[in-house]
């Protein structure tokens, strides 16, 4: 089954300023999306309609909807440990029992977190955070994956991993990505929308 997400005419209007205007795209798997621009053009705003976290106007059609997403910034519960907040979102999200466990335990290991995962939130840094932030996203494997700002808050190495699991995951998914580093998702089937004031100024492979 091919996986897509398609909007058309598409608006978000925020009373101060920014969001998106009239936007008509299409979104294919099996290649890196990149949504690239200034602060305020409307990547976020795009993220979020295709999520549903925010009223539009237009139409917005992604198939499947099995969506995972990693915000700019994730609330996460200050008193809860990662490890115990990654098995409740697999156990919301209906990942089986007998696979949930490993899968975290090589998410952690894979971002370096294994040995703070028993910490409460309100101990971790702004760069752990963000790691458990992508995990989160990837947890039940999904179809469609939309990282909003993913290198935030990472030092260099953070970033190289971060960077390295998304460009795998759009070999079978389809994965669009806010950034301004679009130089850190080189891949062969690469795909760089340009925002500028809630409107798409440039479409390009790349």
């Amino acid at each position: 089954m091919s996986i897509s997400v398609k909007l058309a005419g598409v608006t978000k209007k925020y009373r101060s300023q920014g969001g998106i205007e009239d936007l008509t795209v299409t979104f294919d798997d099996r290649r890196l999306n990149l949504l690239v621009g200034p602060n305020g053009s409307g990547k976020s705003t795009l993220l979020k309609c295709i999520v549903g976290v925010v009223r539009y106007e237009g139409s917005i059609v992604a198939t499947p909807r099995s969506i995972g997403y990693a915000p700019e910034e994730y609330l996460l519960p200050q008193f809860m440990s990662a490890r115990e907040f990654l098995h409740a979102v697999g156990r919301v999200r209906d990942v089986e029992r007998a696979i949930l466990t490993d899968r975290i335990e090589e998410m952690l290991g894979y971002f370096g977190l294994s040995e703070h995962a028993h910490k409460p939130f309100i101990g971790l840094s702004n760069g752990m955070k963000q790691k458990v932030n992508l995990i989160q996203a990837v947890l039940n494997r999904p179809k469609i994956l939309l990282f909003d700002e993913p290198l935030k808050a990472l030092d260099d190495e953070g970033r190289e991993r971060a960077a390295a699991l998304i460009r795998e995951r759009s070999k079978e998914s389809l994965v669009i990505v806010s950034t301004h580093y679009p130089e850190r998702f080189r891949v062969k089937n690469r795909r760089i929308v340009r925002l500028d004031l809630g409107r798409i100024v440039d479409e390009n492979d790349a």
